[in-house]
């Protein structure tokens, strides 16, 4: 069994981190940076992952533009003209700086990922003048507000596209810049970039000077970086244990520091996080579960290639990188199969799983790799199906079923295994192929009767399949209007918003519970819910998405009064002629438990 593994790994090794070498403590530091970067590593395929990313954004956004006509090159400008100075108009420009500082310190928990997207994709596309101070103001807090919630590549994005001379912000854009090349490993690019700013150029905690000294040993001129490095303890005045710890491990420098505590209880200061996991690779060190927490969306990535890191850990890191679409899920798979289970383990499942129980990342791969060494079809689907409902209880079902697409087709539809059929819809809905899924949930029915388990998995087929907003709710109204399902409380609560909201011709409990008289959940002030109505009213899409998003700031959907989820998806609903509405509905059912 273990030789399939094996098999395995090697299908998948061109996905994950290419030539990783054995970790022997004669191993030339430079000879390491030279092979990653003459090969396709795992930090070039999330540079890659990004390029596509913004090509199928700027696709999406051209193709909802709807333009029947090609207006000549005249017609073109006008329009171009008009739409500038709309945006010009929009929300955004009308508030004060501090006001949409304010706004940004409110958005920093969105709880959404549909709506997290949206306002990331909003502020990225704004059209900003760097010339004009205040606009210049805006950029810089566009920059840092998506820096703060993890997504340092779009701030390093929109820094590219803009040219600074003597910008005011220019150490915090540099501090970016640098930053996002040292977490995706590209040490030769932080290093000339380090080499091309201005001399007089001073970051805090001598950044710089740090940088300047790594780069020195990274092209094997250590008596220079020791220099240096000398000079840098004599300058700083409150001395940075971890980087001397670092420099000590990956230079030949006579100038050890003694450290009495372990490595990941060191104190460390996070505006130099991204140079430390430099670093910390190069030295062959581990990261630590409290080090990924410091930043986890920005630090992922540098957790995911770093080998020596315990794979516990490099599994999370990778199920949010998946999740946030920065790697593939073939190099997703490649680090499943990559953790370390010998035959006996393999042998003795249950005792296995007892035995990781309070490990979810290891029992995920472990679960992974039993279900791809079952010779016998319904051994596999039987292990398939584990698989599935472990990943459910800890939130990782769109983990389980994107990782199973290979394994579906070899599922035969069979008395034994119609009893699976939502959950086999279900895996093939995720994976966008609607007919077999459709396949399945009616031979269930057909088999065994209509039942809650078939109705969640229409209604998730119904939000992933329809083309449009009509037809979506056309859809999910027919399969609620003609099934009976469960109606708890809360339940009761979410389908009644549903049918106010959709104006849906379904059945939903309205009757007063006098045990519950009031509700415990919060509702916004009245002066934000008169901001929110009025910018429905008025079509104002910008300003009901800032002030829609700081109601529901660190709040999940099912936390939400009722009466303003009513309001916000009636705005949603609205906005931009419904474009984000399948989405969020999606959201909100999975987050009451209504579907997986």
């Amino acid at each position: 069994m273990k030789i399939i593994i094996v098999i395995f790994l090697i299908f998948f090794s061109s996905n994950i981190i290419a030539n990783e070498k054995d970790n022997s403590e004669d191993t030339n530091i430079e000879v390491e940076v030279i092979d990653l970067h003459e090969n396709k590593s795992l930090d070039q395929m999330v540079l890659d992952n990004f390029n596509k990313t913004e090509e199928i954004e700027q696709v999406i956004e051209s193709s909802n533009k709807n333009i029947e006509n090609e207006p000549n090159e005249n017609e073109y400008n006008d329009v171009e003209v008009k739409q500038i100075e709309t945006e010009k108009n929009d929300f955004i420009y009308k508030l004060e700086i501090d006001d949409l500082k304010h706004y940004f310190d409110n958005l920093q928990k969105i709880n959404s990922k549909t709506l997290e997207e949206q306002i990331v994709s909003v502020l990225k596309n704004l059209k900003l003048d760097n010339k004009i101070e205040y606009e210049n103001e805006i950029f810089f807090l566009i920059v840092n507000y998506l820096k703060s919630i993890g997504q340092i590549n779009k701030s390093f994005e929109l820094i590219e596209n803009q040219e600074f001379k003597n910008d005011k912000n220019l150490i915090f854009f540099t501090e970016v810049k640098l930053n996002y090349l040292l977490s995706t490993f590209q040490l030769n690019q932080a290093c000339i970039l380090k080499e091309e700013l201005n001399p007089n150029l001073k970051l805090n905690y001598f950044y710089l000077e740090k940088l300047d000294i790594f780069c020195l040993i990274l092209n094997a001129n250590e008596s220079e970086a020791s220099l240096l490095n000398s000079i840098l303890l004599e300058s700083e005045e409150s001395l940075d244990i971890y980087y001397q710890y670092l420099f000590s491990l990956i230079s030949k420098s006579s100038d050890n520091i003694s450290i009495d505590k372990e490595i990941n209880n060191l104190e460390i200061n996070k505006d130099l996080i991204f140079l430390y996991s430099a670093m910390t690779r190069i030295a062959e060190l581990p990261f630590s579960h409290e080090f990924y927490e410091i930043d986890k969306k920005n630090l992922s990535i540098p957790i995911i290639l770093n080998q020596a890191s315990p794979i516990d850990l490099r599994i999370k890191a990778a199920n949010d990188s998946f999740l946030e679409k920065l790697i593939p899920v073939d190099s997703l798979a490649a680090l499943y199969m990559s953790a370390d289970f010998n035959s006996d383990q393999l042998n003795n499942p249950q005792d296995t799983i007892d035995s990781l129980s309070n490990n979810i990342e290891l029992s995920m791969a472990f679960l992974f790799q039993l279900v791809n060494i079952q010779i016998f079809p319904n051994d596999r689907l039987n292990t398939l199906i584990q698989f599935w409902d472990f990943a459910k209880k800890n939130n990782l079902e769109e983990v389980a079923y994107k990782l199973s697409i290979n394994m579906l087709s070899s599922i035969e539809a069979s008395s034994e295994n119609i009893i699976y059929g939502p959950q086999i819809a279900s895996a093939y809905i995720f994976n966008n192929d609607f007919e077999s899924a459709i396949d399945w949930i009616e031979l269930y029915e057909n088999t065994m009767e209509v039942d809650t388990k078939s109705i969640y998995t229409r209604i998730l087929l119904d939000l992933y399949s329809s083309n449009d907003l009509d037809s979506f709710i056309n859809s999910i109204n027919l399969t609620l209007n003609t099934n009976t399902y469960a109606q708890d409380a809360q339940n009761a609560e979410l389908l009644h918003v549903l049918k106010v909201v959709m104006d849906l011709d379904i059945n939903s409990i309205t009757n007063i519970k006098l045990k519950k008289i009031f509700d415990d959940r919060s509702m916004p002030s009245i002066f934000l819910l008169n901001e929110i109505n009025n910018s429905i009213v008025n079509n104002d899409d910008q300003k009901f998405l800032f002030n829609s998003l700081i109601s529901l700031n660190d709040k999940h959907w099912e936390n939400i009064h009722p009466e303003h989820l009513k309001i916000i998806l009636k705005g949603y609903l609205q906005y931009k002629d419904g474009i984000l509405f399948r989405n969020i509905i999606l959201e909100v059912l999975k987050n009451y438990n209504f579907i997986i």
